[in-house]
């Protein structure tokens, strides 16, 4: 399989909205809320007024997103990483994570959010240097605030 990994466009916003439900469902019917899921086009185009957004291509097919927001020099935000259920657990976040690595080589510091008991999630970032930093309360959710100094 080909991950080909490019900044994302206006034109891309339906399809992204799409791969961001996908990915984010499961989420939402566990908790009751998600902020990745429920997305249209005009929230993706938005989003993309703040963020720096990626689209993750598989063999051509739009599998998956990334989103970066600079907080301030040298210090960025994941705002998300995702990808479709049928295409998790193939080595393509790992692949999108080398992306940031290169594509924001001047970053001192990355922070991300993902929820507590996402065991699958935690070992994922801990495997690439991320540590829990603090544990707070959003909404009924709690979340896990990870950072990784470059």
């Amino acid at each position: 399989m080909r991950i080909d990994i490019v900044k994302a466009q206006a034109t891309d916003a339906q399809r992204l909205a799409e791969v961001f439900n996908r990915s984010f469902y499961s989420d939402f019917l566990k908790y009751g809320e998600c902020p990745g899921y429920g997305k249209t086009e005009k929230d993706m185009l938005d989003g993309m007024k703040k963020y720096i957004v990626y689209k993750i291509l598989a063999d051509g097919e739009t599998v998956g997103a990334i989103s970066v927001k600079q907080e301030s020099e040298g210090h960025y935000f994941l705002g998300a990483l995702c990808v479709i259920p049928e295409f998790a657990n193939q080595g393509i976040g790992q692949t999108a994570m080398g992306l940031l690595d290169k594509e924001f080589s001047a970053a001192s510091h990355w922070a991300l959010e993902t929820p507590s008991d996402k065991s699958q999630n935690h070992y994922f970032y801990k495997k690439l240097g991320y540590e829990v930093t603090k544990e707070y309360m959003d909404g009924g959710v709690k979340v896990s605030y990870f950072e990784r100094q470059v």
